[in-house]
Order: structure tokens, then sequence, then C-alpha cells
């Protein structure tokens, strides 16, 4: 049986610094639900701080120190040592492909723009997408090093550490369709609208993409969601658009209660 988040933190750091193993995991989930919320600036900084927890945890690993406060770059410097000037515990094609793995998405989330104002990038899915998928390869392998267990309960427990792996929004011919089959009115609008372009939709935009697209259910989620400022009316007739409260009730509660 799979373990919980909080159970496989605890079982990591009987191997490293618990506020590493703390790290990792908290990182990791969060890079995932924001990733599905379309959050990619959030997902791209979640990545980055997924690399430094691992980062230092495998040096501690490779090398018996605890470090809080180097980077990814000189830790892999570190244990990659191309001239052998140091003891390893950890293997030398483990090291460099570690290595290889955390200065690409690292690189890629500093150079990109979510680290930096930049006035000529901003975070988009094909970049998070990449370090998220980087991301899970490094946390995966990591387990397989940092952790004593069966190779079957640690890829069940990878899967399960995250509610959702798989895209909570299917679009076909332009069509978006929500795939949890069980979402009421008002959280399908608020998933909707959180995946439209500029979190913004036409009432009868809305009517043709939910399947709660009933005119008394699509108006009584719509009413709900006006009342709790969740979502709001914009200068254009007709036009709805998702708020702050909106998208952080997405990623805060509607992401982490969808069920597999």
């Amino acid at each position: 049986m799979p373990l919980s988040k909080v159970q496989l933190i605890a079982e990591l750091s009987r191997n490293v610094d618990p506020s590493f193993a703390s790290a990792i995991l908290d990182s990791y989930v969060e890079m995932q639900q924001r990733f599905l919320a379309g959050d990619w600036k959030p997902a791209e900084l979640d990545g980055g701080r997924l690399c430094e927890g691992i980062g230092r945890a495998l040096y501690q690993l490779d090398c018996g120190y605890v470090t809080h406060t180097d980077l990814p770059g000189k830790l892999c410097d570190l244990m990659e040592d191309l001239n052998n000037k140091r003891a390893h515990a950890l293997a030398e094609g483990d090291r460099r492909h570690f290595c290889k793995a955390i200065r690409l998405a690292y690189k890629l989330r500093s150079d990109r723009g979510p680290v930096h104002i930049s006035p000529t990038y901003t975070a988009d899915y094909m970049d998070s997408m990449l370090i998220l998928h980087v991301g899970k390869w490094i946390l995966a392998d990591f387990l397989r090093l940092a952790w004593t267990k069966d190779k079957g309960v640690i890829a069940e427990t990878i899967s399960q550490i995250v509610q959702l792996e798989f895209p909570l929004i299917h679009e076909l011919d332009g069509i978006p369709l929500v795939l949890q089959h069980d979402v009421s009115a008002p959280v399908e609008i608020l998933l909707l609208l959180n995946h439209a372009e500029g979190h913004k939709l036409a009432r009868e935009e809305l009517l043709r993409q939910a399947k709660n697209n009933s005119d008394g259910a699509l108006k009584t989620g719509i009413a709900r969601l006006l009342k709790t400022n969740e979502i709001r009316n914009t200068a254009i007739q007709g036009e709805l658009a998702l708020t702050p409260a909106g998208q952080r009730r997405v990623v805060e509660h509607i992401i982490p209660s969808l069920k597999v």
C-alpha cells in the first residue's frame, strides 16, 4: 500500500535532512497542482525549488555533508567531480544523469523569466511542461536511491503523491471537456474559466462547453459564483471572468479534492 506524502517525508528523513525531504515533496506536489491549474509561472518556480531540494539531498547522500545554502549548480560541480578529487557514495553514472537533469530544469527556469523580470518573456505551457516532466523523473530516481523499499512500492507511491496525474481538461477541435464526470455546475464553470484564454468566456460559450448545460443549472451556478465573487461580469455584455478568489479555489481546493 503506498504511503501518504507525510509518511513518505518521514521515511526519507531517515536518510536525508528532514527539511530536504519536506521541501522535495512539497515543491513537487505544488508544481503538479499549479501545472494542472494552468499556472505556468508558479509551476516553473516550484520546479526550481524541487531542483534545490533534490540537489542538496543528493549531495548529502553522496558526500555526507548538509548544506542549506548552496545552489544546484555548485552542488552538481562537486558531485560530477571531473578530476576525481573526492570520494563518492553514489555511482558516477547516477551523479552524471542527475546533474544533467537538474541543470536543464534549473537553468531553463532561471533563463526563461519566472525568476527575474523580463520584457520579452512570460511563463508558458511548453516550458512548464518540460520542467514538470523532468521533475517527475528527478523525484522518481531520487526515491530509488534514497528510499530502500521494494521498487513496486516506490512506483505505486510516486503515482499517489499527487491526487491528479492526468489533464483536468481534454480539448478537441477547440472545445474543452472537463474529464471529471461528477463535478457540480459551479466547479465545472470555474474549471472552464480557468482553462479559457484570459480566464474569460461568454455565457453562451460556457453553455456550449459545460456538461451541466441545462439552462437552470448553469444560471444557478453562475449566480452562486457571482455572489461569492469567484467570478465577475466584464465590460463586454454576457462575458464572465474568473477572479483571483475563484482561481485560488481551483488551485487550493478543487484540484486537491478531485480523484483519479
